[in-house]
Order: structure tokens, then sequence, then C-alpha cells
């Protein structure tokens, strides 16, 4: 069995490297002073379109069921389909949301490496 203690071959290697050169990673500093609603704005903040999805397709689901309930059977149809539009304009948003972060991170992994002096 090999040494746990060794930085070969882990999956995720580089957030150990950060931490072994001096750097504590984003995530656990943001995580040891930021709370709940703190939490919410920051990812608010990042990527605002994905709560709006979310909150329209809440309504559209609502107003859907409650047409359903009242036998506009027209309207409910309405509802439910503009409610698979909104989820889908959701997952678009999350998924444009974690490209922009992607790049992020490899831009700013290229700066550490242009920063870092030459061995």
């Amino acid at each position: 069995m090999s040494d746990p203690s060794k930085n070969e071959n882990l999956p995720l290697e580089w957030l150990k490297f950060k931490i072994d050169k001096g750097k504590t990673p984003e995530y656990v500093a943001r995580a040891q002073v930021e709370d709940v609603g703190n939490k919410f704005i920051r990812k608010f903040k990042e990527n605002p379109l994905v709560p709006i999805g979310a909150v329209v397709t809440l309504g559209f689901l609502g107003v859907g069921l409650k047409s359903m309930y009242e036998g506009n059977r027209m309207k409910s149809q309405i509802m439910m389909r503009g409610r698979i539009a909104a989820q889908g304009f959701t997952v678009v948003a999350i998924l444009g949301g974690l490209f922009l972060q992607g790049m992020k991170a490899v831009k700013e992994a290229e700066k550490d490496e242009q920063d870092e002096p030459l061995k």
C-alpha cells in the first residue's frame, strides 16, 4: 500500500500543492468566515442568471399547477411549456457560469506560472 502522506497520483494534488506553497486555497478561507447568506450573495454576484432562472421556473410551475387544479387545461399546458423553457435557460446559465469560472481559473493558473521564478 502506498504512503498517504506522499502527493503522488492523488486526484486533486494541485490543491495540496497550493497549501504546500504556503497559500491557503480561496475556498478554505471563504468557508471559514462566510455564512449562508453571504455565500448566496456571492454566488448570485458570480452568476445571477441561475437564481433568476430558478425563480422563473418556480413561477411557471406554481401558476401551471394552479391552472391545472382549476381545470384550465390550455393555460396549464402553456405554463408547463414555459417551465421547460425556463429550466433549459437555467441549465444553460449553469453551464455558461461553469465555463467562465473555468476560464478564470486557467488564466489565474497561467499567471501563477509566470510569476514563479525559474528553477
